[in-house]
């Protein structure tokens, strides 16, 4: 492995293994952003749920985004995999 591979591969390693950090960060600030409108601006308790699924989705998108760039990474390198 020369040195352009090996920083492709780390590379794409950091991308994919920032996957878990965005799919818990998602949900996490919907609840937050959810708790506080619920809380001070005195909305319905059902928008803290509809925050927390907007994370959901937002995470999802981001997941695939992230995704498609790795493999756009990958696709780079010249190398076809039998």
């Amino acid at each position: 492995m020369n040195k352009d591979e090996f920083y492709r591969a780390t590379k794409i390693a950091g991308m994919l293994l920032f996957i878990p950090l965005v799919l818990v960060s998602g949900p996490l600030s919907g609840y937050f952003v959810g708790d506080y409108l619920v809380k001070k601006v005195h909305l319905p308790a059902f928008v803290l749920f509809l925050c927390i699924i907007i994370g959901f989705v937002a995470a999802f998108a981001e997941m695939i985004r992230i995704i498609k760039m790795a493999l756009r990474v990958e696709s780079k390198s010249g190398h076809e995999r039998p």
